[in-house]
């Protein structure tokens, strides 16, 4: 459970205030510049997409009557197409807008005309609180509690969509294993959380020896650890594995060392859900090969993946 002291400050949130009435729009966005956050307004439902398209928005503050396109139909469009953004209804024809109804559409909240800037500024900061939580539930979703890298799960969502890019504009792509050798000796040696600690100073490393925003990095599960790698050729592939693995060393953290398996995708002219798994079959087989066959503490690329 999240306390409420825990949470963050509240401020510079990008919010869209949508309204026929050019006063309403300028006292809302002042009130709401005045609350810190980076207000922008549009006329009705058409300027506000406009808007949208160009700049992603957390709340969007809109009426419900207006001319072209009103509120009703906008919370629908934003509902289906911009899943991230919330909405506050705002209406004085209560007898033809039901809060169930606006609601129903896929507004988070409902303010009834006339209101005041207090009972506006409540709405929103509940609203901004449950986007906290939401976010942080997803965050935990996603990440392995331990080192704070993606885990299983997300690694299964991230390698679908990184596959139907490299078809798509069919740029190479590459998937590395990594397993710390002799981790269990360590565990037994140094105990469990020497053992945790080493995984998270593991992690810090795959962090920072990986392209920020492109490659990503996860906890597979134990000791083992998972990258995908896109737009990057075989022998830039060559100096990632290498940089891991000298980092590692450097640590000292004898008796352990770390081994590395690296396959590249290949289109096989099947499934891509069969392409996937043969790509995490040859990684996890090179892995294999670099722990069993070489004995550790060395970098093994799939056959196929060597040209």
């Amino acid at each position: 459970m999240v306390r409420e002291e825990s949470w963050p400050k509240i401020s510079s949130q990008n919010i869209l205030v949508v309204d026929d009435e050019e006063q309403v729009c300028d006292l809302l966005a002042e009130a709401l510049t005045f609350m810190g956050h980076n207000v922008f307004t549009a006329g009705d439902g058409h300027e506000a997409i406009d808007q949208m398209d160009k700049i992603p928005f957390a709340i969007v503050i809109t009426d419900m009557d207006m001319p072209r396109m009103d509120g009703m139909e906008l919370i629908r469009h934003i509902t289906t197409h911009r899943n991230g953004t919330d909405i506050i209804a705002i209406t004085g024809h209560t007898m033809k807008y039901k809060y169930t109804d606006v609601v129903a559409a896929g507004a988070a909240d409902f303010i009834t005309k006339p209101f005041t800037l207090n009972e506006l500024e409540a709405k929103l900061n509940r609203l901004l609180r449950e986007r906290y939580l939401r976010q942080e539930l997803e965050h935990l979703a996603v990440r392995d509690p331990l080192t704070g890298l993606y885990n299983r799960r997300f690694f299964e969502k991230v390698i679908r969509k990184e596959v139907i890019r490299a078809e798509r504009y069919d740029h190479p792509l590459f998937m590395f294993f990594c397993d710390v050798d002799r981790f269990k000796d360590f565990n037994d040696e140094k105990g469990h959380p020497a053992g945790d600690a080493l995984l998270v100073k593991l992690a810090d490393i795959l962090k920072s020896s990986i392209r920020a925003g492109v490659d990503t990095a996860f906890r597979f599960g134990g000791d083992e650890f998972t990258l995908i790698l896109p737009h990057l050729r075989r022998d830039n592939a060559e100096k990632v594995a290498e940089r891991i693995r000298r980092k590692y060393e450097s640590l000292e953290l004898g008796p352990t060392s770390i081994s590395i398996g690296v396959a590249r995708y290949l289109k096989r002219g099947g499934e891509p859900a069969h392409d996937i798994e043969d790509m995490i079959r040859r990684s996890d087989a090179a892995l294999y090969h670099a722990k069993g066959v070489m004995k550790g503490n060395c970098i093994h690329f799939d056959e196929e993946s060597r040209a």
